[in-house]
């Protein structure tokens, strides 16, 4: 009789324990996330704004732009282990508005991974570097690009939404805001989020401004044609005193001249100091 009871005091103190100490259970493909990351309402996240991922081909390394918007698969594979290693949790852009929105916390270290504008290769080459890093990203798409050559096909961009990625606008045809009468700008806003929408099957929340153009009347525009955050170029990481200007977040440039080295710094400096 003793034994049985002291059988079940035991099953009883490990019932309790477990709920006590839930975060002693790992996550599935997250084992170390509860861990090196704890919630902070401080939070400063970088939000890292790519374009190609690629190997360039004899034409485009004699063209400086082309050089400039393309980071070769295997500098990317190491930059997203670096950040894995080093704890961090990957987040849509998404996660970063709602955050704002509600004042809720996000991970200590938490970084957003962006790619501009629908290259192919994003498909063919960030995909399986993402996937292998459990790793995920957000693509700004042009929806004018759809289908053209070297640029994403419907097909590719179904396939990467069911393999985690995101899709939000960078407009129809990629113009410079600013220069536009009200009812074409209303036509580059409201009708790539549509196109997105009812062509993935998603909810679009927000724009990136194409060659980081804007102004007021634009940031007015993205308003009221239905987005909640529109993201620019430069400005450092996301901070929680954004939540006041959403349709001016900040993204850190990763250029296909970004060595290794300042990729880290990039990544560090802009972490909180500590946890909340």
């Amino acid at each position: 009789m003793r034994t049985v009871v002291l059988a079940i005091v035991c099953l009883t103190l490990i019932g309790c324990t477990d709920r006590i100490a839930p975060h002693r259970r790992e996550l599935p493909n997250e084992p170390s996330v509860a861990r090196l990351s704890p919630m902070t309402h401080q939070y400063s996240v970088p939000v890292l704004m790519y374009h190609r991922i690629a190997k360039l081909n004899p034409s485009e390394q004699r063209s400086p732009l082309m050089r400039d918007l393309t980071v070769d698969p295997q500098d990317f594979d190491r930059q997203v282990k670096f950040l894995k290693d080093h704890g961090y949790v990957f987040l849509h852009v998404s996660d970063l508005e709602a955050a704002l929105q509600s004042g809720k916390p996000l991970p200590h270290r938490a970084v957003a991974l962006t790619m501009d504008d629908g290259y192919k290769d994003n498909f063919t080459e960030a995909l399986p570097i993402l996937a292998k890093h459990n790793a995920k990203a957000t693509v700004f798409m042009v929806t004018n690009n759809f289908d053209r050559v070297g640029r994403l096909s419907w097909e590719d961009s179904r396939e990467m939404v069911r393999r985690d990625f995101s899709f939000q606008s960078h407009s129809v045809s990629h113009p410079d805001l600013t220069t536009l009468m009200p009812e074409q700008l209303e036509h580059e806003l409201v009708e790539s989020k549509r196109v997105l929408e009812s062509g993935l099957g998603i909810r679009v929340t927000s724009v990136a401004y194409p060659a980081g153009a804007f102004n007021a009347a634009v940031g007015v525009a993205c308003a009221d044609a239905g987005y909640r955050a529109a993201w620019k170029k430069g400005g450092g990481p996301v901070r929680p005193l954004h939540a006041s200007r959403p349709f001016e977040l900040p993204r850190i440039r990763i250029h296909g001249r970004t060595d290794f080295e300042k990729f880290k710094r990039r990544v560090f400096w802009s972490e909180p100091k500590k946890a909340g």
